[in-house]
């Protein structure tokens, strides 16, 4: 990959999950968690750069895992997976790890 693909955390941050020149096909997933308490969704949004700011880095795409239990903040566990392909398709997906909803 010649850039990062990373994820925007709180605060705007930018999250790498595949760092630039890893060699394809490859799959990285890591768990993060909520917010804020009784979050019941979480928006998802897949960031390809270097800059430490997610506004700073290309916006790839956005999505919504929707549907995950109320909780306090920090208790759920939503594994982020980016996967690429020897073509270099990248599929993203979060899955909440207590219910296995997948988005």
């Amino acid at each position: 990959t010649p850039l990062s693909l990373g994820i925007e955390t709180l605060g705007g941050v930018f999250t790498r999950l595949i760092n630039r020149n890893t060699t394809i096909p490859t799959k990285k997933s890591q768990v993060f968690s909520t917010a804020a308490d009784g979050q019941t969704q979480v928006g998802v949004r897949v960031l390809q750069g270097e800059r430490e700011m997610a506004s700073d880095n290309k916006l790839l795409g956005e999505f919504e895992l929707v549907g995950i239990p109320p909780a306090p903040r920090g208790v759920p566990q939503i594994e982020v997976t980016f996967d690429i392909d020897a073509n270099g398709i990248v599929t993203v997906s979060a899955k909440d790890k207590a219910t296995n909803k997948e988005q």
